[in-house]
């Protein structure tokens, strides 16, 4: 059986399923990926993590939530989770959804639009450290996922952890790798500079460019905190993996592609990973002369 690997956040994790299923997740992540962005837009964070805040009490009785939050100094900016049977993954965050923001310094709490604006006529509320939550009740919104079935095969890989940012991929590898994934020495250069591996580098790199729609060109797309040009980071990723010239001509010839820049979105995740594993590179060669 096909099995997908998605990224959530800090989480990364592994789902068994048909490929219409594992489409179908795909599709639900990338609505995922824009709420993480707009939590990131809102915060000025690099990265978001997946929290789990279990035996809330509510008004009928205690209740468990998945949220996505964001941290800027004592701000966290969160999103809820919410649950839901219609689609594989078992979970959808509402688009129309405002962002909480909540002070741990001052205790106060008050939300923002998706927009990052902040919500007219609210009172900025304090609330202490015990104070019971309400479930958010059923999805709402026009975009909530249909279809699937429940989340019954999902397996975790990566637990919750340091998730790179695409700032952090600069190039810095002078590795010509010629075989295999890119970067074989990159669990030593992470342990001595702190630098993230190739495939963390990509699958953000990826998140992040997934936000935009996919016929838009790289060169008029920007990603990240610092908003930068798409096509710079993906030659900022090939030089991080140390691919010569001579690599990148057949990755350019396999995709069909003259420069980075000419790259559409949605064909920016085969490309990075074209460029990640010359496996599967030799493997769309070969497939490509046959």
């Amino acid at each position: 059986m096909p099995t997908g690997r998605f990224t959530i956040g800090d989480l990364t994790f592994e789902l068994d399923g048909s490929l219409k299923e594992l489409a179908h997740c795909q599709a639900i992540i990338r609505e995922i990926n824009q709420a993480e962005y707009r939590l990131q837009r809102a915060s000025g964070a690099d990265e978001v993590k997946v929290i789990y805040d279990q035996d809330l009490e509510g008004e009928r009785g205690t209740f468990d939530k998945m949220r996505l939050r964001a941290y800027d100094g004592a701000l966290n900016y969160t999103l809820d989770i919410g649950t839901t049977d219609n689609n594989p993954l078992g979970i959808y965050v509402g688009y129309d959804k405002n962002i909480e923001v909540y002070n741990r310094e001052t205790g106060q709490t008050w939300e923002i639009t998706p927009d990052g604006d902040e919500v007219e006529g609210q009172n900025r509320s304090a609330r202490s450290k015990g104070q019971d939550e309400k479930p958010h009740g059923k999805p709402h919104g026009d975009r909530q996922p249909r279809g699937g079935s429940p989340p019954d095969k999902r397996r975790q890989t990566a637990g919750p952890g340091r998730q790179a940012s695409p700032e952090e991929a600069a190039p810095g590898s002078s590795a010509t790798s010629s075989s295999g994934s890119a970067g074989q020495s990159a669990a030593a250069r992470q342990a001595a500079t702190g630098t993230p591996e190739p495939e963390e580098a990509m699958n953000m790199l990826i998140k992040q460019a997934s936000v935009h729609p996919d016929q838009q060109l790289a060169e008029n797309t920007t990603i990240g905190k610092k908003e930068e040009p798409l096509d710079e980071k993906i030659r900022g990723f090939a030089k991080f993996c140390g691919r010569n010239r001579e690599y990148l001509r057949r990755v350019q010839a396999v995709q069909g592609f003259e420069d980075a820049s000419k790259l559409q979105v949605g064909e920016v995740e085969e490309a990075l990973r074209l460029i990640f594993s010359e496996q599967h590179l030799r493997k769309r060669e070969k497939n490509a002369s046959g």
